[in-house]
């Protein structure tokens, strides 16, 4: 397949930047995903590498290549798109091939093609239907074959799934794990939902307002945010934030003071900081300890109030209210607990599982067993 390289993209409309310099080495046959809110520029960095949008600046390279210059048709790319757009007067067959019968393959060619695209997508008993008579998800499947029949150095999907319900996403995310396995293909991918990003990603592309954020593997990002708002966008539920101050800064252990006056401890390196700088701490729900036992109470609780809860089955979550934290903070219950609306509670937060970000966003180290933890993942 084939290696892509972004070196410094921009693209502007007028005077309106969108992107800002976006440098990025994709390996062969690795499968990114762009990830990001909406208006972040990730699916016009995916359509600029496509060549659907013109680049202002910057070099982009395909299997070492520049192809700024070069036309969609000549770059060496499929694209699978949000809306699977099938022509309804054509077979699932005639749609998988009209792109081969624009450039020239013989009905042969054509046939051999469509065939080996359908027997890895299992849709060969779909190959005579017109999509009338397809599902969603079927759908997509003829959209992401029409994509695998030209033999793509690379494979570009723009949201291909989020026309989906819920249970169909899960299916065609295995699917497409799978597809990428099989094919052993380079793979870009967009999307706005994190959990996708997370379970189909080697590496993840974290874009805000146009610039890179941070790149690195799943768990990587999840568990060495560099910026607070990677720490707040990746991961489900979203991590809680509780803003403080720096009562004394320490290479393996810090103090902070809350605005109510509570003061906790995290295994943080904040020696550069000084004291009474403002920070927020980060904390996931899955870190909080509920303290059942008032005598088990050993330092680094708040007090809470229980808003309200969300069973799942296999686990809760309960919504409480710290005076602290201007929003409530989620945290990972035990399946059976009940507690009603206006409960109080006490709530540990282990010194070990904070997280804390500076007045500009970025991370402090986290120091676990006596080893500062930086930050393996690149950021942009």
């Amino acid at each position: 397949m084939a290696d892509v390289v972004l070196k410094a993209i921009q693209k502007s409309y007028g005077e309106l930047q969108i992107l800002h310099g976006i440098d990025l080495d994709i390996a062969d046959g690795e499968f990114i995903v762009f990830v990001g809110p909406s208006g972040c520029g990730k699916s016009t960095l995916l359509r600029a590498i496509a060549g659907l949008e013109e680049i202002s600046g910057g070099e982009l390279f395909i299997k070492g290549r520049r192809i700024n210059d070069e036309p969609p048709s000549r770059r060496g790319i499929s694209m699978v798109f949000q809306s699977y757009a099938l022509y309804p007067h054509m077979s699932v067959a005639e749609n998988m091939a009209f792109g081969l019968n624009l450039i020239g393959f013989s009905k042969s060619q054509q046939k051999e093609a469509v065939a080996h695209a359908a027997k890895i997508l299992q849709i060969e008993h779909l190959l005579a239907r017109k999509p009338k008579a397809l599902s969603g998800g079927q759908r997509q499947r003829v959209a992401i074959g029409r994509a695998i029949v030209r033999k793509p150095d690379v494979f570009l999907f723009d949201e291909p799934l989020s026309n989906l319900d819920a249970a169909l996403r899960v299916q065609m995310r295995i699917e497409i794990a799978k597809l990428h396995t099989q094919l052993a293909a380079t793979m870009i991918y967009v999307t706005h939902d994190q959990v996708e990003a997370m379970t189909l990603a080697d590496r993840i592309v974290v874009l805000n307002a146009g610039r890179v954020e941070q790149v690195g593997r799943p768990l990587a990002l999840y568990h060495h945010p560099a910026t607070i708002f990677v720490a707040g966008f990746i991961g489900s539920p979203k991590m809680n934030f509780i803003a403080a101050k720096i009562q004394q800064p320490g290479d393996r252990m810090s103090t902070v003071v809350l605005r109510s006056g509570v003061a906790l401890t995290a295994q943080v390196d904040t020696l550069a900081a000084r004291a009474e700088a403002a920070v927020t701490l980060g904390i996931r729900a899955e870190h909080i300890v509920l303290v059942d036992d008032p005598a088990a109470d050993d330092g680094n609780t708040l007090t809470a109030e229980v808003i309200a809860q969300e069973r799942l089955g296999d686990l809760t979550y309960l919504y409480v209210q710290i005076p602290d934290a201007d929003h409530a903070l989620t945290v990972r219950a035990q399946p059976d607990i009940n507690l009603t609306a206006g409960s109080r509670v006490r709530l540990r937060v282990p010194a070990e599982s904070v997280y804390m970000f500076d007045a500009d966003g970025k991370a402090f180290a986290r120091c676990v067993e006596g080893v500062t933890a930086g930050n393996p993942a690149s950021v942009g």
